[in-house]
């Protein structure tokens, strides 16, 4: 009976493994790795969980010059640039054909880049979290984060791995970058039902073999089909274009 005790206590000891890191993030999206490698750079101890397996299928694919700077910051530009994605210099907006708009990112009032990129997001996803880990930052896929205890600064992180066992991490500081996911909210009951009106959308990734004999076949265009309902076009330098409706 003592000696299945020990066991016992010994692999409850395992089970709730604890580890210690300056910073726990929630999320390997780009917020999460922006600010895991940022915050890396500074000098602090940093771990991402991430409750998916990357790569994985998620809409967001055409960025904002505005972009380009806290990546610039966190030093995945080049491994970015190597990808070879779609350069992004602006967008088409069209209504009823008769109308649209022409916006054109090198027409801006103060200094700043004048392009960005259109992404397969699967693609930029994990490129982010393969540099990030490169860095020196670990990225544990498949991990769900369970329960969250703070102490005073501390804070106390219950997460289940991906073989089910279940450990601890103490941080002294959390960034939660789940974005849809809200851990922090949903764990402590501060979530919120949205006031804006409810989106759906319907949206895929077709091979176009006449793309190139479009006009500005590699440019995204946005229909505006009435108030309520919108079409984008989003060619990537794949030969894929993203639909969604």
């Amino acid at each position: 009976a003592m000696v299945y005790y020990y066991i016992h206590i010994q692999n409850k000891l395992i089970d709730m493994e604890k580890e210690k890191v300056d910073v726990l993030i929630i999320g390997a999206g780009p917020s999460g790795t922006v600010a895991a490698s940022i915050i890396n750079q500074a000098g602090f101890k940093t771990k991402i969980v991430e409750k998916e397996q990357f790569p994985r299928f998620v809409i967001g694919e055409s960025l904002l010059p505005k972009c380009m700077e806290p990546l610039e910051a966190a030093g995945f530009l080049p491994a970015l640039k190597a990808k070879g994605f779609q350069e992004k210099f602006g967008a088409k907006f069209i209504r009823n054909e008769a109308q649209s708009m022409d916006f054109n990112f090198s027409s801006q009032w103060t200094q700043g880049w004048s392009w960005t990129w259109q992404v397969p997001r699967a693609e930029f996803d994990l490129v982010l979290t393969e540099e990030v880990q490169k860095m020196g930052v670990p990225v544990e896929f498949r991990t769900a984060v369970e329960k969250i205890e703070f102490d005073g600064q501390k804070s106390k992180t219950t997460v289940r791995t991906p073989d089910g066992s279940v450990k601890e991490i103490e941080a002294n500081f959390i960034v939660d970058a789940s974005g849809y996911g809200r851990v922090i909210p949903r764990l402590f009951n501060l979530d919120r039902p949205s006031t804006l009106p409810a989106r759906k959308t319907l949206f895929t990734h077709i091979k176009d073999d006449r793309r190139n004999n479009y006009v500005e076949p590699n440019r995204i265009l946005i229909v505006d089909h009435d108030s309520q309902v919108w079409i984008w076009c989003i060619p990537f330098s794949n030969g894929l274009t993203s639909c969604g409706f």
